[in-house]
């Protein structure tokens, strides 16, 4: 299969057949509650690079640094691409050609360094944490007072006409999200960015991304706010809590308490946070008989594990297994807000970098988050 030499149209059929291969291989493997077999796995990462080769190959086409390979029907949606691609090219040039000129902000809304590319990082940080694309989002720039109301706390009864109907103790709480300035920054060889057969866009958006989503995943885990900081899900009260009953242990019994911990109503959303190493231990818990005590093996649509029938949401951010250390989170993480605005500054940095031939590229957002609903969510620590 030479990838090179076939059409654009080639590519997108071709490629839309292995994303079909791989969703039949993934129905036959959860229809038949198993992990995939060798066969399966080989066949899954030759399918993944052919996937990226054509992906790789699609952004050596003249369509002005475009990546995405759909063929495009909407009219609407064809000049959003033709504007992004615009937008990419004004950037790279200014970038490439005018570094001397000093920074430019993307909140001149259309200037050298336009929306779209702010709109790209923030895109790209939301696919790359999973706490966060479960999060409630509010896309504001101003300050942001949620109404908070504990449901649980309203009385309702039955009622005897002519009678007087008691009230409901519970009332409206404000949880309040207000601006904390998260700024990164990557440096850039001069070389690279001069190079005229590379798009340096895609790399700079990359980098910038994922730099703004480690830390972000890290602060809504184990954040615990004050003066200029996220709040995250360490702030979780007490009472939510389970603490485990031997150091160093967790238990299946432990785990089916914790679960059950957290209403009904919100079940249906609920999925476990845990580190991998710590879902490495759970899934190696096995009986007396040497069986392994969790034996579903199969995969969630989205390529999630799963526990006691939810997905498991892992991440390298949340503690390893430990004395005190808040190990696995189970709830709807909805539950967690977080307030942040699609807007971007960004800054090309030239005089600071300049004696070592790179050039700095700054981003900085404003957001906030809290714990708004911790109803939602429950947390087993360790002893």
């Amino acid at each position: 299969m030479n990838i090179k030499e076939m059409s654009v149209k080639e590519r997108i059929e071709v490629r839309n057949d292995l994303l079909d291969e791989l969703d039949e291989i993934l129905a036959k493997a959860k229809q038949e509650k198993r992990n995939f077999n060798s066969k399966e796995n080989r066949r899954i990462e030759e399918v993944k690079a052919l996937i990226a080769e054509i992906d790789q190959e699609s952004l050596k086409e003249e369509r002005g640094g475009m990546e995405n390979m759909t063929l495009i029907k909407n009219p609407d949606e064809q000049r959003e691409l033709e504007q992004r691609a615009a937008d990419e090219k004004a950037f790279l040039t200014w970038v490439k050609e005018n570094r001397a000129t000093g920074g430019i902000t993307a909140g001149s809304n259309g200037g050298v360094i336009p929306v779209s590319i702010a709109s790209q990082i923030i895109d790209q940080v939301k696919n790359m944490s999973g706490i966060l694309q479960r999060a409630t989002i509010w896309n504001v720039q101003s300050d942001l007072n949620i109404p908070i109301y504990d449901f649980t706390q309203h009385v309702v009864s039955y009622f005897t006409e002519g009678s007087s109907i008691a009230d409901s103790n519970a009332t409206f709480t404000t949880v309040a999200l207000k601006n904390v300035i998260i700024g990164t920054l990557t440096k850039v060889s001069n070389s690279f960015i001069n190079r005229s057969d590379i798009n340096v866009v895609p790399f700079l958006v990359g980098e910038l991304a994922k730099a703004i989503a480690w830390f972000l995943e890290g602060e809504l885990i184990a954040g615990v706010g004050g003066a200029g900081k996220l709040n995250g899900l360490a702030q979780i009260t007490a009472g939510q809590i389970t603490t485990g009953a031997t150091t160093m242990t967790i238990t299946p019994d432990e785990l089916i308490s914790l679960q059950l911990k957290v209403p009904q109503v919100y079940q249906k959303d609920a999925c476990f946070l845990m580190n991998p190493a710590t879902f490495a231990y759970i899934r190696s818990l096995k009986a007396t008989t040497g069986e392994l005590l969790f034996n579903e093996t199969g995969l969630s649509s989205n390529f999630e594990y799963l526990l006691l029938g939810k997905p498991v949401l892992l991440s390298d951010r949340v503690p390893v297994m430990g004395v005190n250390a808040l190990e696995i989170f189970y709830g709807d993480f909805s539950g967690l807000h977080v307030k942040m605005t699609n807007n971007i500054e960004i800054k090309v940095l030239l005089e600071r970098y300049a004696e070592m031939y790179q050039t700095g590229i700054s981003a900085f957002i404003e957001m906030d988050s809290a714990l708004a609903e911790p109803a939602k969510i429950v947390c087993y620590k360790g002893k």
